[in-house]
């Protein structure tokens, strides 16, 4: 929730489309030449793109378990630490909270996610539509082509529009949800709220979100913008490191301006970037990429200082990027010493990508030697390790499995997980589509309805809203009662067999 704070791969009827390598092209970025260096180089990359999205997309699921939870309450609900998303699947604990949500589906952590990658896709299919086949002189995918007078990639008008497309689609999302699956916004942060929700929010996104950020005396630094931002990485797998962080800075500052969010989000997506472009393999480019990010964030005064407030003496702009403070996040040894179910603390940035970032690592470590089938187990086994730290756990999950995903491959997502997740056919599609828009892969990129801002049927009328809402509180108590009646049988049941047993 944001702002709170075997050796063969998996059987999946729906297993990543196989890529044909795209032609060369000399109007490509150079930055995408490493995928000519081997015939399987596409294929790998196309695999972990898969395992980024729809892994982050399975971390905010299975972490809605335990969000919100105490470690201990975690341990005791879940006693067995096994959750499966295919029938049976796992229960969720319904309190008032965990109500609210569809079964086996992801928050609105995906969802803010998904908007990044619609504005994405709407904006290049359109690219590719206004271009034309009669103005082609060379194809780089089946239906995505370049015209002579415009040598540059059609992704690189959207990259340059992403952030205003972003807080557009994110202004609709808050008072509609996702129109696209016309799910409603359930799970909406209190900063996001208090940027979006301002009537001149859309004039302009960023001084508002620097606006509501000096409300709180430049001290608030959520999550809200790091659960998001892995679909930048795969957009900026055509692009440098330096582009590939401007544009996270550009997208995460529609709400988010405090310099610890900034930071974490270039460092997340600079990570998902080195991951699929194969030049992080181990701890120590983790941690040269990591440290690339930070100081190219502590480079830049706009960045450091939002508002450029002339007012603020040096210790007072430097102090978000405190050195201890970062490192004891970042490089921390262990999960227990983020402490992730701290009530007050839980939402907080550095504790997010604190943990999605030692979850990476200990993945590099036991990587090392594993046996195929063990290895197999790897994604679901830190997965589960890290939720059942509690806290906000759908979102440490979220950023976390955005990294383990890429690094791992989708090949490797448990397979109980994948064919259990609401809306994964879909999810799949728009991650192919991705892969294609980003130049990665081949194939066509028409414009589709669903990828509009106002979702395919267009924006709810306010009845249509209001019947919304009345259903999911009809859903919500149903789900309740049958959760109560469910505990009650299996207390029952309990008793009952200890009763056997003391006769």
């Amino acid at each position: 929730m944001s702002d709170f704070v075997h050796v063969e791969p998996p059987v999946d009827s729906h297993d990543p489309p196989t890529v044909t390598d795209a032609p060369n092209n000399p109007s490509i970025s150079l930055p995408l030449a490493f995928l000519d260096t081997h015939p399987f180089v596409r294929a790998a990359v196309l695999d972990k793109i898969y395992g980024c999205i729809i892994g982050s997309a399975l971390g905010d699921t299975i972490g809605l378990y335990t969000e919100f939870l105490t470690k201990a309450q975690s341990a005791e609900i879940y006693a067995s630490r096994k959750f499966r998303l295919v029938e049976p699947a796992t229960e969720l604990y319904l309190d008032n909270h965990r109500t609210r949500f569809e079964p086996c589906a992801w928050t609105d952590d995906t969802d803010q996610a998904l908007l990044i990658v619609l504005a994405y896709l709407d904006t290049c299919a359109h690219a590719a539509l206004a271009a034309g086949p009669a103005q082609q002189s060379t194809q780089i995918h089946e239906s995505t082509t370049i015209s002579t007078s415009h040598p540059s990639p059609p992704n690189q008008h959207a990259v340059k529009d992403l952030s205003s497309s972003f807080a557009e689609r994110l202004r609709i999302w808050v008072e509609q949800g996702l129109l696209a699956l016309r799910r409603p916004p359930c799970g909406l942060g209190r900063l996001v709220g208090s940027v979006v929700l301002n009537p001149s929010f859309l004039s302009n996104p960023l001084s508002n979100a620097t606006a509501a950020w000096e409300k709180t005396q430049r001290h608030v630094a959520p999550n809200g913008s790091l659960m998001r931002t892995h679909p930048l990485g795969v957009i900026g797998v055509g692009l440098s490191e330096e582009a590939a962080w401007d544009l996270s800075v550009d997208v995460g500052r529609v709400t988010h301006v405090d310099p610890r969010c900034v930071v974490s989000c270039a460092i997340s997506v600079g990570l998902v970037r080195g991951l699929l472009r194969g030049e992080i393999v181990d701890e120590s480019g983790v941690d040269a990429a990591i440290e690339r990010a930070y100081a190219f964030v502590k480079s830049r005064p706009d960045l450091m200082n939002p508002g450029d407030d002339a007012d603020l003496t040096t210790f007072e702009i430097e102090r978000h990027l405190e050195r201890r403070e970062f490192e004891r996040h970042i490089y921390a040894k262990s999960l227990e010493e983020l402490k992730l179910d701290n009530h007050k603390e839980m939402g907080y940035v550095y504790k997010c990508l604190g943990s999605a970032v030692f979850t990476l690592r200990l993945a590099m470590q036991k990587n090392i030697g594993l046996q195929p089938l063990d290895a197999m187990t790897l994604f679901e086994e830190l997965t589960v390790e890290l939720i059942m730290e509690g806290g906000d756990a759908d979102t440490n999950a979220a950023a976390a499995c955005a990294l383990l995903g890429a690094y791992l491959g989708y090949a490797r997502l448990p397979v109980h997980w994948t064919l259990g997740l609401a809306h994964k056919e879909w999810l799949m599609e728009k991650t192919r589509r991705l892969a294609v828009a980003a130049n990665l892969a081949k194939g066509p990129l028409e414009v589709q309805k669903d990828e509009a801002a106002e979702g395919p049927e267009g924006k709810m009328n306010q009845d249509q809203l209001d019947y919304r809402w009345q259903m999911l509180i009809v859903q919500m108590v149903q789900r309740k009662k049958e959760g109560e009646e469910r505990a009650k049988a299996a207390k029952k049941e309990k008793k009952g067999i200890a009763g056997w047993f003391a006769k």
